[in-house]
């Protein structure tokens, strides 16, 4: 398995080694620019809803009890960040959030509060990216903190999406890749467009470290994420300069058809002996039609920690989403919507019992949205009215059982995750 690994290792670094090298001796060394500008930018979700059918597991009764529905005014997501050129063909970026702030932990909306005195802002992404090649997008370096080339949907901005809240697939894929759910980690990314920007290549190598010793170490045992994507583009490209974030609406500019694949793997760490994924997605632009979707197969092996017995614990999830966009007074769209989310994890006991002593998930969790979106400046800013459904199944686990997202909220326990109505304001600075 070492071997494995090292040579994987050995096939990523190397090809960025030469490229860097062949940069540095050509007529496209670095320049350092004139003048350089900070460019700041302000982003910020400001989101409304009214929560329904929300429980809460009491245990001395053995049984969900309802909690108040109630309207809930939050910051869903706040950037604060800046990106600079300092030269040709190199750029920084750095994003801070604050999101969450505001948050009733007892609303059926997703994710954890940032609530208290002072609410915490901390780094979101932190990289650099260098286009090896100024006349050329084949080849570009990325490295920093950032997320891992894999997933549509987690490669995909929040303000770039056309429901109302991201597909939550999203959060199964992060946290089994890199062990939290706002999937960053350090790495190194090498990637690029290649024959005329039909095709989209990454291959990344990561450092999760989020397993063991309080969330700073993959533990006494050691393996970093390997991941790789490659897109076909038919028809028009998704992208005619690199980057690492994706949108889906091209504004009925776009006529094409991205298809893609990719792979995850990491060996053995304190968690687990081996761990890998496989993803499938597309992204469909026929003008006014948008359609985008996914699918992720996920593996864990490991070891009982009293026993000699080697198993396997399997789960998958993805999504479904469409738009259309109508014109208005050849100014702004209006887009209803609809999106599935579907997780699919162990139903029977033992294959419960599994996922749990590789932290992972199990049971079933399905998310249905329809809505409508009015952009009133592209994704620059936008208007949402939209309703967020949810259903789940517990398996052999039964009642009270934690296993997956509907069922679990973090501060609060055992849940069966209630519906909301929900209206947000998207705006970009």
């Amino acid at each position: 398995m070492r071997v494995i690994l090292y040579t994987a290792m050995f096939l990523l670094l190397v090809p960025a080694i030469l490229i860097a090298q062949a940069g540095e001796t050509s007529e496209n060394q670095q320049v350092k620019k004139n003048n350089v500008k900070i460019e700041p930018f302000l982003m910020l979700q400001l989101w409304s809803s009214y929560s329904i059918g929300q429980t809460l597991f009491d245990a001395e009764k053995a049984q969900y009890e309802p909690v108040d529905d109630r309207f809930n005014i939050m910051l869903r997501r706040a950037r604060i960040g800046f990106r600079a050129q300092p030269y040709e063909g190199l750029e920084f970026t750095v994003v801070t959030a604050y999101d969450m702030i505001g948050r009733d932990i007892h609303s059926a909306l997703v994710g954890e509060p940032n609530n208290g005195a002072i609410p915490k802002l901390g780094i979101w992404d932190a990289y650099l990216q260098w286009s090896v090649h100024k006349n050329s997008e084949a080849f570009n370096i990325v490295a920093g903190y950032f997320r891992p080339q894999l997933s549509r949907e987690s490669i995909t901005s929040g303000w770039s999406v056309n429901s109302m809240e991201k597909s939550m697939s999203q959060n199964y894929i992060r946290k089994h890749l890199v062990g939290t759910g706002v999937g960053r980690a350090a790495g190194l990314n090498v990637g690029g467009l290649l024959l005329h920007h039909k095709i989209n290549y990454n291959i990344g190598i990561f450092n999760p470290v989020f397993h063991s010793n309080n969330g700073n170490s993959t533990g006494v045992h050691y393996a970093p994420l390997l991941s790789g994507r490659v897109a076909v583009n038919i028809g028009e490209p998704e992208m005619n300069r690199y980057k690492v974030a994706y949108d889906i609406n091209y504004f009925n500019e776009r006529h094409g058809l991205t298809l893609a694949a990719g792979a995850a793997w990491q060996g053995r760490t304190d968690l687990f002996s081996e761990s890998y994924m496989t993803s499938v997605d597309m992204l469909l632009n026929l003008g006014a039609f948008n359609l985008d979707g996914e699918w992720n197969q996920m593996w864990r092996e490991g070891r009982r920690s009293l026993e000699n017995e080697h198993f396997i614990t399997s789960y998958a999830t993805g999504h479904i989403r469409a738009g259309y966009n109508v014109m208005i007074d050849h100014r702004f769209f209006i887009e209803p919507s609809f999106m599935l989310m579907h997780f699919a994890g162990a139903l029977d006991a033992e294959g419960q019992e599994n996922a749990r002593a590789l932290n992972s998930h199990s049971g079933t969790e399905t998310t249905y949205d329809a809505g409508v979106n009015w952009y009133l400046n592209r994704k620059n800013l936008k208007l949402m009215l939209h309703y967020t459904w949810h259903t789940g199944q517990p398996g052999a686990a039964g009642a009270g059982a934690a296993v997956n997202t509907f069922f679990h909220q973090k501060d609060v326990g055992a849940i069966q995750r209630g519906n909301w109505l929900g209206l947000g304001m998207h705006a970009i600075f």
